[in-house]
């Protein structure tokens, strides 16, 4: 928080106001940047102490307002968006309601102080903020309230009940322990009850379930914006039932199926026609008929849930119907003073939301999802005014024009203006700073960071400009001086009568400067769809593939044990014990090809291995020699980063990652050593690769090397080389273009000037890889998606890499595990962290219709976009053009898909990017296209047909910008989804986070990441084994080529004693949750690592039952043993703990017998084979000598562990 920046209180403008604002008279403020419009907001809020409410034309321009103010003013200001009214029945992202919520909790609490809504928020009817602020709950250690009356309370308040807590809005009862996520908080919350009485709250973490942190106490918040009180919840199921019984009204009538139909015609041709005048009407009519019923009857049981007081989804849309009176924001907001941005905008834009609303509205009346009555959700702009009665008002323009319609009584001329850009020119900067302290002012340089106003400042000081440096402004600023502060406003302004002068980092470097952010996130619900469920296909390490399932109970000589039931080929099952299950993972490999079920016995299972083997070995083979001769081959050592190297990157307007960051570092690393680089950049979509091999790039032209890039589409180098024009342009860098949109004689040119050395970048296709090609000196080949390329050009790119640095850039997210099993082979660098800046894609899965798409485009078409319409059929993609054309005859629609020839395609594609067409009707072949900013809005149709990573990868083609994207999933009206294909769309939409690709279709990432990697040869080996064995089988035959020790497979121990060991499902209720914990607890190796499980199941579920501490004791005994090379344990009559040992995994037996003697006098050996170990102890049944035997192997093993040491050590001494 900068509030000494806040001056000009002393002006005649701002003491005119201060008198208008204390009379309520309406003032206009004129002759003003919009920035400064914030900035003035922010001074008056600090000035009179008083709450502000700041009104602009949309939610982003509210968005970029309040980052500005919390620059000014700190956590006092925020922002609440408008967001989506749901009336259909499609479903959307909770990201604006949970925006909205966390907004009004501020409020009511009485945390802000400026408040940036807008217009889209002003024009909302609200409920009362009464209630709401009465639900609010503050906990803290030692209050008292039942756990299923706090349930209950949470219901109410709108939360969504679950098994386990996994975003916003919900809430879990386990016993004891209440589990919740407020919308308005930024974790989850766990609070532990000892009857009625708080025990613990504490935070934890979604993804892990893992308690974090203590707290002396919590405030949960609704859920819901409507939070209806007791008494007044029947009378509003009431109005809601009576409104559910008009549904439909509004729906085209039509004759019923089978009344009174014509004679079919004679002419067969005639037939279709036929069909569409008159019996598909009647369908579509019988059709909405059943859905009007169907939308009925969910709401009346909606509706009795209301009469109960608990709250239903997209209650907000009908707001008018519930309640007899509504609110506004100024009733939640009761701000004395109200600023409008620009006013004129804002009556436009409430009159371009309350025609988009009516037709949304008219739609869904048609398919009965709305009533009349749903029209009065929106206020009209003069009852908007109406509520800003007695308050005072003040409009900002920068022009006198009408003022949108307010007549103001005061009007004040400010006379500030914009500053001019310095697109980083440090010595135009220094001139206009000289001169403005020539004139007296106060000259304040916003750098956006700390290095890079160090930077700024040691820049001016050269140039001889006094300057002074400071990380936060807590004293009045000083008249004639030159202050830099790393913060960052969207615009700066000039404002002669405070002799103020504020240059903004946009200003100063073209581009707004962002520090990276860490998202709070709302929690991951993907694991559904990478944990084992029955059904799915799974590998077990020593049997193969097979199919899960589920967990059975089983009692052997009277105790239970819990079991994986895993069906092999024909009636072939395996029961395997739950506490080996680390060696079943889940099968993952082409969803589109199931893999072959082993059979048990034999050895069908070792010879695919072994096959498998056998081609990696090759693989490997290949990777060392190339890394050998990489390893011999010298190449140019290019010099440290020059002062320009840091003029560049200070022009990138966002703060790195740390991924980005570190990847910068390593390759500068290899740059600069005489060894020539080959280094793997590998990023999902929009994660920066370009900017960091740019950074390369320019290091590269800097030591008088040429550097060519390499794009595997003609389309995909021109935005290669745009993206380089627009990042080189204040750099005497020659960048050109070799494609085919260059005809032969600009050709000519550019290989004369390349080979003459005049051009220093070259951004091409597989065209640069000619003969014809002939660079003077070149010391840089960045290749974009090497894998993409035909081998022919391949094989050049490798011989090249023997010859110049190579840095390859991929678009595929490499997996980790298949990372560290090829670390030293390649080197890489992974990019893992999203990008902040980009607004969430706006996610709605709707059932096809009409109305919604040609809404949906002309939306998009009104604010100057594009869309993307994805028809994943060619054969009939004609066809559906036709209908599209007709569908929204205004807008120019190209077509593109796969089978046209691959120059048509392009045409197409670079049309579409020049803004030629409006609507790009395609196949699936954009998912890997090219980036087209001004494109935000997707449309799929038969979205329940795409597999999950696919959802992901088509969204991520809009929302380039930092403008609001809109992506449409939408399914046929009368088609019968399936559990996953719900399960699908269900993901897509709750997870709107940009970059949420590694979490939303990780594994379906990580077999296509694989096959790019190494080549399609191993996708055959990785569909035999799936991902998981093929993994370790990559690791076991890396070591072995390196000439390394190759680890013996793991010893099976098994701990065949009759006790009662499992998880009771009435302590660990989900499945799924069971599941987790049994994996975790076959992971058991040492007493942290029990210690770390128990404090988990106790802080998850509850004190820890008899069954699970047995559980815990067999998991750590089997560790224990198999340490000692023991293959199973067995009771035996009398007190005897049988431990049978395999002589391949037994340490020294000598050392091993030396330990026996230190430890107990109760361990022997039997003499008779195999080998066992026995402890005696006849006072011991079985379950008190599994207690006693695991005390034992503890001291045994840490005696053992002793006497290792001391040989290790003896032995290094005598060498």
């Amino acid at each position: 928080m900068n509030q000494g920046l806040l001056t000009g209180e002393k002006t005649a403008a701002v003491q005119k106001l201060l008198e208008a604002l204390q009379q309520k008279k309406t003032t206009a403020v004129y002759d003003l940047p919009e920035s400064q419009a914030i900035y003035l907001a922010a001074l008056i809020t600090r000035i009179t102490g008083k709450r502000v409410l700041l009104v602009l034309p949309n939610d982003l321009a509210a968005s970029k307002a309040t980052e500005d103010a919390q620059q000014l003013v700190g956590n006092a200001s925020a922002c609440l968006p408008g967001g989506e009214i749901e009336l259909g029945r499609g479903v959307s992202s909770h990201e604006n309601t949970w925006r909205r919520l966390e907004t009004l909790q501020k409020v009511v609490s009485g945390e802000t102080k400026l408040l940036c809504v807008s217009m889209d928020a002003m024009l909302r009817r609200m409920a009362s903020p009464d209630q709401f602020k009465q639900a609010l709950l503050r906990l803290a250690p030692g209050d008292r309230i039942m756990p299923d009356q706090l349930m209950s309370q949470l219901l109410r308040m709108g939360y969504e009940r679950v098994e386990m807590v996994e975003g916003k809005g919900q809430c879990a009862l386990r016993g004891s322990i209440v589990d919740c996520y407020p919308p308005a908080g930024s974790v989850a919350l766990r609070l532990e009850f000892f009857d009625d009485e708080v025990d613990s709250i504490r935070t934890f973490d979604c993804i892990s379930q893992r308690s974090q942190e203590k707290l002396k106490n919590c405030m949960l918040s609704p859920a819901t914006e409507i939070v209806l009180a007791e008494s007044d919840a029947p009378a509003a199921a009431n109005r809601l039932r009576q409104a559910i019984s008009t549904l439909g009204q509004d729906a085209p009538k039509v004759n019923a199926l089978f009344d009174n139909l014509p004679p079919l015609p004679e002419d067969d041709e005639e037939l279709p026609s036929f069909f569409d005048q008159e019996i598909s009407p009647r369908v579509q009519s019988a059709q909405l008929a059943a859905d009007v019923e169907r939308r009925t009857s969910q709401l009346l049981s909606e509706a009795d849930l209301l009469e109960s007081g608990i709250p239903f989804k997209r209650m907000t849309a009908w707001l008018p119907i519930l309640l007899p009176q509504t609110c506004s924001v100024i009733d939640w907001y009761d701000a004395p003073y109200v600023f409008m941005v620009q006013p004129d905008q804002l009556r436009q834009r409430c009159d371009e939301r309350r025609a988009g609303f009516a037709e949304e509205l008219q739609n869904a009346m048609e398919h009965g999802d709305a009533v009349p009555a749903q029209e009065q959700l929106l206020m009209t702009y003069d009852e908007v005014l109406a509520t800003l009665q007695g308050h005072s008002l003040v409009v900002f323009s920068e022009f006198l024009r009408s003022m949108g319609g307010i007549q103001p009584e005061v009007m004040i001329q400010l006379g500030s203006r914009g500053v001019a850009g310095y697109q980083g020119q440090v010595k135009a900067l220094a001139a206009d700073c000289e001169k403005w302290r020539r004139e007296g002012n106060c000259v304040v340089l916003l750098s956006g960071g700390v290095a890079r106003g160090k930077r700024l400042t040691d820049a001016l000081t050269e140039l001889g400009i006094p300057v002074t440096f400071c990380e936060e402004l807590s004293s009045n600023l000083i008249l004639g001086e030159v202050l830099i502060l790393p913060m960052t406003l969207s615009k700066g302004f000039l404002w002669p009568e405070a002799k103020l002068v504020v240059v903004s980092d946009t200003d100063l470097y073209g581009a707004g400067y962002r520090r990276t952010k860490t998202r709070k996130t709302s929690g991951e619900r993907i694991a559904t769809f990478t944990d084992l469920k029955v059904g799915d296909y799974v590998v077990h390490e020593d049997h193969g593939v097979g199919i899960y399932q589920g967990t059975i109970r089983l009692q052997s000589e009277g105790t239970y044990r819990d079991y994986l039931a895993i069906q092999y080929q024909g009636a072939d099952k395996l029961y395997v014990p739950i506490e080996q299950l680390d060696r079943v993972q889940r099968y993952i490999g082409n969803p589109n090809a199931l893999p072959k079920l082993n059979r048990l016995g034999g050895g069908e299972w070792q010879k695919q291995k072994s096959k498998v083997k056998a081609g990696l070995k090759e693989l490997a083979f290949d990777l060392v020699k190339l890394y050998a001769s990489r390893e011999q081959h010298k190449g140019h050592a290019f010099g440290a980063d020059t002062t320009w190297q840091k003029q560049f990157e200070d022009q990138f307007p966002y703060e790195l990652t740390p991924d980005q960051e570190q990847s910068v570092r390593e390759i500068t690393r290899d740059m600069e050593s005489d060894r020539n680089m080959d280094r793997l950049l590998c990023g999902d979509v929009g994660y920066g690769k370009t900017e960091v091999s740019l950074r390369a790039a320019f290091k590269a032209v800097m030591d008088g090397k040429q550097v060519a890039l390499l794009a595997p589409t003609t389309i995909l180098a021109q935005q290669h080389f745009n993206t380089i024009k627009r990042r080189f342009e204040h750099f005497p860098v020659e960048c050109e273009v070799l494609s085919r949109f260059r005809t032969a004689k600009e050709q000519k040119d550019i290989l004369k000037r390349l080979n003459e050395g005049k051009i220093d970048i070259l951004v091409g296709t597989h065209r640069l890889l000619a003969k014809d090609v002939h660079f003077k000196d070149l010391g840089l080949l960045i290749v974009d998606e090497e894998q993409r390329f035909g081998v022919a050009h391949k094989e050049i790119i490798k011989n090249m890499k023997n010859e110049m640095d190579v840095l390859t850039l991929s678009a595929t997210p490499i997996p980790r595990t298949l990372h560290m099993s090829m670390v030293g082979i390649r080197d890489m660098s992974v990019l893992e962290t999203p990008p902040e800046e980009r607004l969430p894609v706006q996610t709605h899965v709707v059932e096809y219709s009409d109305a919604v798409i040609r809404d949906a485009i002309l939306r998009e078409l009104s604010r100057g976009g594009q869309v993307y319409f994805l028809y994943n059929r060619v054969h009939s993609i004609e066809q559906f053009y036709t209908r599209l054309r007709a569908l929204v005859p205004e807008a120019r629609i190209g077509i593109a898909h796969g089978q046209m020839k691959e120059h048509g395609l392009e045409d197409v594609m670079m049309d579409f990017y020049s803004g030629n067409y409006d609507v790009l009707l395609c196949t699936t072949i954009i998912e890997s296209g090219l980036d087209v900013p001004s494109a935000n809005t997707l449309i799929v149709f038969d979205a329940d047909r795409f597999g999950l990573s696919q959802l992901y990868q088509l969204r991520g083609r809009v929302g380039r910008s930092n403008r609001q994207a809109y992506a449409y999933f939408t399914v046929r009206p009368d088609k019968m989804l399936s559990e996953e294909a719900e399960q699908r769309l269900s993901a897509i939409r709750e997870f709107t986070e940009f970059g949420a690709g590694f979490r939303i279709a990780m594994r379906d990432l990580e077999i296509r990441g694989a096959g790019n990697l190494l080549g399609p040869e191993q996708h055959g080996h990785l569909a035999t084994v799936g991902y998981d064995m093929y993994c370790k089988l990559m690791e076991e035959t890396l070591h072995e080529v390196q000439g390394q020790q190759l680890v013996a497979p793991e010893l099976a121990t098994r701990v065949d004693l009759k006790v009662d060991a499992y998880l009771p499902s009435d302590y660990v209720h989900d499945e799924r949750q069971r599941m987790e914990m049994y994996k975790r607890i076959s992971s058991l190796r040492t007493d942290i690592d029990r210690e770390d499980i128990e404090e988990e199941m106790i802080d998850r579920y509850g004190d820890l039952p008899a069954p699970v501490e047995t559980l815990l004791d067999i998991a750590q005994m089997r560790a224990l043993a198999q340490r000692l090379g023991v293959s199973q344990v067995l009771y035996r009559p009398k007190g005897q703990l049988m431990m049978r040992l395999d002589q391949r995994y037994m340490p020294d037996l000598q050392l091993m017998m030396q330990a026996m003697v230190d430890t107990d006098s109760r361990l022997s050996l039997t003499p008779s084979q195999p080998v066992s170990m026995v402890l005696k102890d006849p006072t011991h049944l079985e379950s008190g000598m599994l207690t006693e035997g695991l005390k034992v192997l503890k001291q045994l093993v840490a005696h053992l562990d002793q006497l290792l040491a001391a040989q290790t050590l003896e032995t290094k001494q005598k060498a």
